[in-house]
């Protein structure tokens, strides 16, 4: 919004002053808006719960993967990218 502070914006979504900046970089060029990406309409994905398995070794994994183990052994594994509001919210389904 015209006149608004980067300060004031980074603080109110908690993130840092020079993301916010990269942001307007991206979004603006030559002074000129570019417009946002479509992105694919929401959609449910099909789930396969597989049984817990005996093997007790754990299994190797790749780099930037994020594995949750529950107390009940179940796992949940994220592959990068990972979203921050996708792995919060895998997280607050442990809780």
């Amino acid at each position: 919004m015209p006149g608004a502070s980067v300060s004031d914006v980074a603080r109110r979504y908690r993130v840092c002053s020079s993301l916010v900046y990269r942001w307007r970089r991206v979004l603006l060029r030559d002074g000129v808006a570019v417009e946002s990406p479509r992105l694919p309409a929401p959609a449910f994905v099909p789930v396969e719960v597989a049984s817990a398995s005996t093997h007790t070794e754990p299994e190797p994994l790749g780099p930037g993967v994020v594995e949750v183990i529950c107390s009940g052994g179940q796992r949940v594994r994220l592959a990068p990218p990972i979203d921050a509001r996708v792995l919060k919210a895998v997280l607050a389904g442990f809780g």
